[in-house]
């Protein structure tokens, strides 16, 4: 058994004991010193003074604070004084971060001392942009443990559980704004184990939250250890913690074991039974593994039951697609469309992308009518199948100016690109690094190598970080031009951004390097290469092998064919027609067949991105 069952319980948290912490809370009034303890305020013990008051500077600040402020200031022990005034709290909070240099007192003490009374008196919402500041800062752990050295009251507990939510949506781009030195999930993880440790049951929904963090960043061994420790402090799951189980069993490649969570599931009396989104993840996981007709007995029972949706078929429609069965794929369809399934743009964008794979170019371009016919607008994936699609079959040729308000160019295909273009935009489809590096590839293609620059430039200027797909479409074009010392430097504004070079990278750069007649430095990027971590691939091989038997150098080609099959790579019937030299003699020529071997190489090593 992968995971124990227990039965379902609602994501909200139960209400209890609300009405006490409200006459708790009804206590409280503002104070010029502070009081001593009293059961009203329990939420905050009395704790030892700090040796510096970390809202001393504050009282001194340029502009001076509100009178207001000014009298919390004064105290000298602002916790005690904002208990029970809320609005006094976030005031507070608001003015140091606005109209102060130094900002708002950086310690987890000045973060508890605001986000209390704002929690006590239910302003979770006030407290919402206080405690991302505080997590934004790195504060978030020393804070839960201030927080949690309090008496655990209700109003507490909502916002540990607020602070542990934000926690799971500590997005890169807050991290690039303030820097911190953890990832999402590593932050989430540590604060749901901190709240643990205390005794402190988080609410099933947050942990729910926890659970898709560690699955998103591949963190099996963390989710599972999760889930035991949500079943030790008895937070009973939902029918989310199961779906989230078993979609995260699929991505680990664990089939079996999920399909065996399914029916545990089913079979467990009272327990958690699964919903069509349990069906639909099962079927999407054993889509993606390959296991299409398990998949397919699944949409079966989802049809008999008539809980079958779009969600259901198109995963399946995607697989049948991918395995290239298209008859199977169309049927499926069908049946679909029989049940009175309305097909969703994801539908369309499955059986676009199976046509053109296929070759069948003229029924992609009819489904993609049919769609706006049924009034689906296109997304950015739509459009990028579909310029994939005519760059592959050569209908684009130099990327069918679809980034711009350029003249014609006399290409038959151009004003439908044209149009495509233009329906992006006035829909709202902006063109991304995907949209840009197919147009790149396409213009490569043609050997439209001026219009690579400038869809890359473009790309640039429009804020997109080329990956390391483009960046290898861009080096191609290069390397083609004979601009080796620009694809070169290419490659170190690639590895300086953080982008790791792949075998592609270094395929195309041997293939340059060869084609100038630089074995030497051809042969020390090849030790490179290696040295990296990266195995050479029958493209790596074939270059270097071509291009020694160009120069005459066939004890050099024998050798590398040897190793070639030494090291177990796979060898391509354009490896053989430069073996097929090595018996001749120096200066032979192969005629066309070179020709088709060296384009066949050239455009091999970037195949990847027609995919």
């Amino acid at each position: 058994m992968l995971f124990p069952i227990h039965p379902c319980k609602s994501q909200a948290p139960a209400a209890s004991a609300v009405a006490a912490a409200a006459a708790a809370i009804s206590g409280l009034r503002f104070v010029s010193s502070s009081p001593s303890p009293s059961p009203s305020t329990a939420l905050i013990p009395t704790r030892r003074e700090e040796k510096e008051d970390p809202f001393a500077p504050l009282l001194a600040s340029d502009p001076p604070p509100p009178e207001p402020l000014r009298q919390v200031l004064a105290t000298g022990d602002v916790r005690a004084a904002l208990r029970g005034l809320p609005g006094l709290a976030r005031q507070l909070f608001r003015w140091a971060e606005g109209a102060t240099r130094g900002g708002f007192p950086r310690c987890a003490s000045a973060y508890a001392a605001v986000l209390v009374p704002l929690a006590e008196a239910k302003h979770l919402h006030a407290a919402h942009p206080v405690s991302v500041r505080a997590i934004h800062l790195g504060l978030l752990l020393p804070l839960l443990s201030l927080l949690l050295s309090f008496p655990t009251t209700v109003s507490l507990h909502y916002l540990l559980n607020l602070l542990l939510r934000l926690s799971t949506k500590f997005s890169a781009q807050c991290r690039a704004r303030d820097p911190a030195p953890t990832t999402c999930s590593t932050l989430c993880l540590a604060a749901f184990r901190e709240m643990a440790r205390h005794g402190v049951p988080p609410f099933v929904k947050e942990c729910n939250l926890v659970l898709r963090a560690l699955r998103d960043e591949a963190r099996w061994d963390d989710m599972r250890a999760v889930y035991a420790e949500m079943l030790q402090l008895g937070i009973e799951p939902s029918i989310v913690t199961y779906n989230t189980l078993l979609d995260s069993s699929f991505r680990e490649g664990r089939v079996d074991q999920a399909a065996k969570l399914l029916r545990e599931m089913e079979a467990r009396p009272g327990g958690c039974l699964p919903s069509d989104v349990t069906y639909n993840v099962v079927i999407s996981g054993l889509a993606r593994k390959g296991e299409l007709e398990t998949a397919a007995q699944l949409v079966d029972r989802m049809r008999m039951s008539k809980k079958a949706s779009a969600f259901t078929f198109n995963p399946l429609i995607t697989g049948f697609f991918a395995r290239g069965s298209v008859e199977k794929a169309e049927a499926l369809r069908l049946e679909m469309e029989n049940d009175g399934i309305v097909p969703s743009v994801v539908t369309y964008n499955a059986v676009i992308h199976g046509m053109f794979k296929t070759g069948n170019v003229e029924a992609a371009r009819m489904k993609f009518v049919e769609m706006r016919a049924m009034g689906l607008l296109p997304d950015l994936i739509t459009y990028n199948s579909l310029l994939n699609g005519y760059c592959k079959a050569g209908n684009l040729k130099e990327a069918l100016w679809l980034l711009g308000d350029l003249r014609r160019a006399g290409l038959g295909d151009l004003e439908e690109a044209r149009r495509f273009k233009q329906e992006m935009v006035e829909q709202g489809c902006q063109p991304d690094v995907t949209t840009y590096t197919i147009l790149m590839n396409g213009s490569r293609k043609v050997r439209n190598l001026m219009m690579v620059r400038g869809f890359f430039d473009e790309m640039l200027s429009k804020g997109l970080q080329p990956d390391c797909f483009a960046y290898n479409t861009r080096i191609s074009a290069e390397l083609i031009l004979g601009a080796t010392s620009e694809a070169f430097q290419l490659t170190e504004v690639m590895i300086s951004r953080g982008i790791s070079s792949d075998t592609v990278t270094y395929n195309i750069l041997l293939d340059g390097l060869c084609k100038s007649g630089n074995l030497k430095d051809a042969y020390v990027l090849w030790m490179k290469m290696v040295s990296d971590g990266l195995q050479p691939d029958c493209v790596t091989y074939t270059c270097l092998i071509h291009a020694h038997c160009e120069r005459g150098r066939l004890r050099e080609a024998i050798d590398i064919f040897d190793g070639m099959l030494a090291s177990g790579s796979p060898t391509s019937a354009v490896t053989y027609t430069d073996d097929a030299w090595l018996p001749q003699k120096k200066g032979a020529t192969s005629g066309s067949s070179t020709g088709r071997a060296r384009k066949s190489k050239q455009d091999g090593a970037l195949e990847t991105f027609s995919e």
